[in-house]
C-alpha cells in the first residue's frame, strides 16, 4: 500500500466522527512500517532458493545469505522452500533492478564454470559459426540414477552437469557459441570424485518442474526458442543432451549415442561414436568398445528443432564404469574426445557446403 493511498484513508477516517483521535494516532504510528513493507512472494513448483531469488533478479550469491536470515523460520529442515509458504525477498542491492532484462538469449556466463575454470584462453577459431545447446540430464528435484559409494549417495545429475560444463568450456575455447540449458550457480566444474548433491539447478534461471513431461517440455521450449533466433546466424547448430546410463551392475559399457530421426543428427552421432571408439581402443586396446550410435524414439529427440543427439556415458551401477566416471580426469577426457568429434563433424559439414 502506498503512502498516497494511506493519506486518503486517513482523511476518510478523520471525516468519520465515530473514529477517535487515539485510533488516528495509532494509524500514523504504523505508517512507516507499512510504507516500507518487505517484498514477499510464494515459490512455484520446483523452486529452490537460487531459482526463487533469480526470478526477482537477486542473482549475486550474497542474496542467499540475506534470504536465509530473513526466512530462518520458513525454510524447511532440508534447507528448501515449501509450496504455499510466503517468503521475504531481500532488498535490491545498489545497481540491481527489477524487473530484469530478458536473459533467455545470454550465452554461458563463465562464472558458471567455477572460480578455478572461469578464465581461459581461446585455443582456436575452428568452431567459429557453430552453436551448441548443451543440456545436462535430469536436475532440480530429479536426481536421475542413484548409486552408493563409500557410504555416500551419488546422484547422476551432478556428474551429468560436471561433464556438460567441461564440454561447454571446451567448445567455447574452440570458438563455438554455447548455451547451457541447465545451469547451477552453486556448482562449477568440480575436480572431486564424490560430488555433493543439491537441487539448485535451473533451466536458464527458471525452476525445473517436478513433473517429468513438464521438465522435458521446458527443455524443448528453451532449445527451440533459441534455435528460431540462431538458425540464421550459424551454419552449424546441434543440441546435445548428456546422461550417464544406469543398467544392471554386471553390465560394463562405454558410450552410446542416440540421434533424432534426420540425417544431420545421424551423421553427427556416427562421427562422435567413431572418435570416442578410436580413443577407447587406444587407451584400452585389450577389450572391445561397447557402444553404438542409433536412432531412439525419445521425447526430446523427437521435438528438438535443431539436429540433436543424446549421449549416455558408462553404467552408473557398474563398479568399473563408475570408477571411471568418478575420476575427474576421465570426465575431462570424455569432454575432450567429444569436442574433437564435434570439430571433425563441423569440418566435414563445412566441406560439403563448399
Amino acid at each position: 500500500m502506498s503512502v498516497f493511498l494511506l493519506d486518503i484513508t486517513i482523511i476518510q477516517i478523520m471525516n468519520n466522527k465515530k473514529i477517535t483521535f487515539t485510533t488516528i494516532l495509532l494509524f500514523l504510528t504504523l505508517l512507516p512500517a507499512i510504507s516500507f513493507a518487505q517484498d514477499m512472494a510464494y515459490p512455484v513448483e520446483g523452486d529452490g532458493i537460487f531459482s526463487f531469488l533469480r526470478r526477482w533478479n537477486r542473482i549475486d550469491k550474497s542474496y542467499v545469505d540475506e534470504f536465509k536470515q530473513l526466512n530462518a523460520d520458513r525454510i524447511n529442515a532440508e534447507g528448501g522452500l515449501e509450496l504455499g509458504v510466503v517468503y521475504l525477498i531481500p532488498p535490491l542491492h545498489p545497481g540491481d533492478v527489477y524487473p530484469p532484462e530478458d536473459i533467455l538469449y545470454e550465452t554461458v556466463n563463465s562464472q558458471l564454470f567455477g572460480e578455478k575454470y572461469s578464465i581461459w584462453e581461446n585455443r582456436s577459431k575452428r568452431l567459429k559459426n557453430t552453436c551448441f545447446y548443451i543440456i545436462s540430464g535430469h536436475g532440480g528435484s530429479d536426481p536421475g540414477a542413484i548409486t552408493q559409494v563409500e557410504g555416500h549417495e551419488l546422484h547422476e545429475d551432478e556428474y551429468n552437469y560436471d561433464i556438460s560444463l567441461r564440454v561447454a568450456r571446451n567448445l567455447m575455447q574452440e570458438g563455438a557459441t554455447v548455451y547451457l540449458i541447465i545451469q547451477d550457480e552453486t556448482d562449477g566444474i568440480r575436480d572431486e570424485r564424490l560430488l555433493g548433491n543439491n537441487n539448485t539447478e535451473t533451466a536458464m534461471g527458471q525452476p525445473i518442474p517436478k513433473s517429468q513431461i513438464d521438465r522435458l517440455k521446458q527443455r524443448v521450449e528453451k532449445v527451440n526458442t533459441l534455435y528460431n533466433k540462431n538458425k540464421k546466424e550459424f551454419s552449424y547448430i546441434r543440441a546435445v543432451e548428456i546422461h550417464i546410463d544406469s543398467r544392471r551392475p554386471k553390465e560394463q559399457i562405454d558410450v552410446f549415442f542416440y540421434h533424432a530421426n534426420n540425417s544431420a543428427s545421424r551423421l553427427t552421432s556416427y562421427t562422435l561414436r567413431d572418435e570416442i571408439m578410436a580413443h577407447y581402443k587406444k587407451h584400452q586396446p585389450n577389450r572391445n568398445f561397447i557402444g553404438d550410435a542409433k536412432h531412439r524414439d525419445l521425447y526430446v529427440l523427437n521435438n528438438f528443432a535443431p539436429p540433436s543427439i543424446m549421449i549416455e556415458i558408462g553404467n552408473f551401477q557398474n563398479v568399473i564404469d563408475r570408477k571411471r566416471i568418478l575420476d575427474p580426469n576421465n570426465r575431462q577426457a570424455i569432454a575432450n574426445w567429444l569436442t574433437r568429434g564435434f570439430i571433425k563433424d563441423f569440418e566435414y559439414n563445412h566441406k560439403k557446403q563448399h
